[in-house]
């Protein structure tokens, strides 16, 4: 059966058939909407067969076809549609949301004219789709007209025209799945200049307009046949970068600044001998709404080529794909740097809230050590606020690690029977359990895993019961070993969760608002970052609720793993209370250094402090102190260039620093700077007097009053891998 033909021509604006195929109503009704500006007849289907004989029916000017579709794929459904001989060029756009390069290949292989990611930017997607449309029309067109002539020779004409519109769509096929292949600026800016030339142009350069510069890449023909490399890109105002002969020439200077400043193609004409040809073409580059840069194509004077009319609207077509494909270059660069920027901003707002935390954990300390009064209570709300804080500061820092794919996790064999223990134990020492019920039940179960990071799971998910069930209330924690899986249920008798609120237990920063006051806290990250890290682990993690006050239940299942050895606990330090040290403590926050300095002379050290880099330096060289507590944020000398240059001076003395930055490079920059331990504020000062035992230990060096030990402790370098943060 012959299709019904979509009829255009002049004075007629009919419109054309595009055929959106996906086994996703969802999906379907997007793309419809997405489409609908196009003013097209947008037809959909659910399947490969219907889609089949959709186009059996009628004419359509492109198909975009998903391809993971049950009963019949979307590459499976491309090689039925080529095997009909009248369907072997109507261009298929494939759809997926897996990255995939053996999928895109075998895309390409079946015909197709893009592979495109989902989800899609519709303007991209809608200029892809616009530019098929147009070229039916005009291949529409050309049919319609070749049908009205009656003399041969126009009948050869319309021939001829269709052929070089078919030779156009596969040369922009081809174009558009090269130039789309790479996200990065510079392979792409090649890619574009390799259509180009040699066999469109003699010469192309492509300037490009971002961060008020101008960057310049050019490819010219002679020396492509010798490198086979495009010039490197140079600033439009330092060409003395690039070699000579990669210049543009003055005529063709003025042709870009031309279309820059027209919005419009501009003609390089030859004049020589008198007659007038068109030598090259210069182009702008439109993407949504913003012009990028120019594109201009030369061809050489002794070579004889010119452009016609077909040629120019051929480069025009393809400096719009180009745009297009750099647009989408400058956009993925653009999302890289500011997710560099959101790692900063968090680095730095993890930062500015360590320093107070340091603060208010040393006077929190110094108040314990001077006995107790009638502001005991105060300083049980102090502590238990600051462990509150100090938690969410790194909750915060972890979520966005995991995000941006930079946590490590250190596996080991280890018991979750035993975690769930040592975790209730931690809480119940705070005092986190007075007035409910805790019942464990916990059997063993052996996973490999990270335990700080499980610890931080349990600790979040029963932190989270005790938060939300009320004083009198029951809560259960069990372990099991189920088939191939160690399972723990936390289990509440607390407020429970509606329907709406389990949805979107685990979204980040989501919290339910239950009342107008924010009595239980939080940012709303806790329960991502168990999902996170329970994922990272290979696990699963659910939550279940019979409804408002009915309680909640937590699920996390991981896989199991054999039994290891008794579960160590780590080196423990050698009791330093008897050890009296000398100490410098380098601090510029004036709060902290008198907090910490007063709570290290309590603990009978001697204890000098400098306010800044210069003045610790001095200090350290000629005083000689047993131990260098240093701030690595100071003014007019940072701590990293303290400690080199105390190094530099052979000074052997102990180096602490002391900071709010704690990701795994901070803490490598410091031992390389010197240092022999790394502790991150609010820094707890058993911690910190552990710390500083360890350090002088490695070091063989005993205080010169009384020798204090410290237990053995993993090296790097020749220095201890030390200091987490408190």
């Amino acid at each position: 059966m012959r299709p019904s033909p979509v009829k255009t021509g002049p004075g007629t604006s009919l419109p054309v058939n595009i055929l959106v195929v996906d086994d996703v109503p969802a999906k379907l009704l997007a793309m419809e909407a997405l489409l609908s500006e196009l003013r097209e007849n947008v037809v959909c289907v659910h399947s490969g067969a219907d889609a089949l004989r959709q186009l059996l029916e009628r004419e359509f000017a492109v198909i975009l076809l998903d391809v993971n579709m049950p009963d019949m794929d979307g590459f499976e459904t491309a090689e039925l549609i080529r095997q009909h001989p009248r369907l072997r060029r109507v261009p298929i756009i494939f759809m997926t949301a897996a990255s995939d390069d053996t999928h895109a290949l075998r895309g390409y292989s079946l015909g197709a004219v893009d592979y495109v990611l989902t989800p899609v930017v519709p303007d991209v997607l809608r200029t892809k789709v616009r530019v098929f449309v147009e070229l039916f029309r005009m291949a529409a067109e050309l049919r319609q007209q070749a049908e009205e002539r009656v003399t041969l020779a126009r009948e050869q004409a319309g021939r001829a025209a269709a052929e070089e519109a078919a030779r156009r769509s596969a040369l922009l096929a081809d174009a558009g799945k090269h130039i789309a292949r790479s996200l990065n600026l510079e392979a792409t800016a090649k890619t574009v200049l390799d259509l180009l030339v040699p066999d469109l142009a003699d010469s192309a350069t492509l300037r490009l307009r971002r961060h008020g510069s101008d960057t310049v890449y050019a490819r010219h023909r002679h020396r492509a046949d010798a490198a086979g490399e495009a010039s490197p890109p140079a600033t439009r105002d330092a060409p003395a970068g690039v070699e000579a002969t990669a210049a543009p020439s003055p005529a063709v200077l003025q042709a870009m600044d031309a279309a820059a400043a027209t919005l419009g193609r501009q003609p390089i004409v030859d004049r020589a001998g008198g007659a007038e040809s068109v030598r090259g073409v210069a182009c702008p580059l439109f993407a949504r709404g913003a012009l990028l840069g120019v594109l201009a194509v030369v061809h050489a004077p002794a070579g004889g080529r010119v452009y016609d009319a077909a040629s120019v609207a051929l480069i025009e077509e393809m400096a719009g794909r180009a745009a297009i494909a750099l647009d989408n270059c400058l956009l993925y660069r653009e999302i890289e740097e500011r997710d560099i920027r959101k790692e900063q901003f968090v680095a730095m707002l993890a930062h500015e809230l360590r320093n107070p935390l340091g603060a208010i954990t040393s006077a929190v300390a110094v108040m314990e050590m001077v006995g107790g009064d009638a502001g005991d209570r105060a300083r049980e709300i102090i502590k238990r606020q600051l462990h509150g804080l100090a938690q969410l500061v790194e909750d915060l820092v972890d979520t966005t690690r995991i995000t941006t794919g930079k946590i490590r996790l250190t596996r080991s064999p280890i018991n979750l029977a035993e975690s769930v223990t040592r975790c209730l134990r931690t809480i119940e020492i705070a005092g986190r359990t007075q007035g409910h019920h805790v019942a464990v039940d916990a059997q063993e179960a052996w996973i490999h895993a990270d335990s700080a990071r499980i610890d931080q799971v349990l600790a979040n998910l029963i932190g989270n019961a005790l938060k939300y069930t009320p004083a009198g209330g029951h809560i259960t924690v069990r372990v099991r070993a189920v088939d191939d899986r160690a399972v723990c249920e936390v289990t509440d008798t607390g407020l429970g969760m509606s329907p709406e609120v389990l949805q979107r237990a685990f979204e980040l920063f989501y919290q339910e608002e239950r009342s107008s006051d924010r009595g239980r806290g939080g940012l709303g990250i806790g329960l991502t970052l168990v999902r996170q890290l329970v994922e990272l682990h290979g696990g699963t993690v659910d939550a279940t609720s019979d409804g408002e006050g009915r309680g909640s239940r937590f699920t996390i299942r991981l896989p199991l793993s054999v039994p290891g050895g008794p579960t160590e606990t780590g080196p423990a330090a050698a009791p330093a209370d008897s050890a009296r040290w000398r100490i410098l403590l380098v601090e510029d926050n004036g709060d902290a250094r008198q907090m910490l300095q007063m709570l290290l002379i309590l603990a009978g050290h001697e204890v000098d402090s400098a306010a800044n880099g210069v003045t610790g330096l001095e200090q350290a060289i000629r005083n000689r102190p047993d131990v260098v507590v240093i701030d690595l944020g100071l003014p007019e000398l940072d701590g990293y260039e303290v400690a080199r240059r105390l190094r530099a001076e052979g000074a052997a003395v102990g180096l602490v620093a002391l900071t709010g930055y704690g990701q795994p490079g901070d803490r490598e920059k410091a031992l390389a700077a010197g240092f022999d331990a790394h502790v991150v504020k609010p820094v707890d000062p058993a911690h910190l007097t552990d710390v500083i035992a360890s350090v002088l230990l490695r070091r063989r060096e005993p205080p010169r009053s009384e020798t204090a030990g410290a237990g053995d402790l993993p090296v790097k370098d020749g220095r201890p891998l030390l200091g987490e943060g408190a």
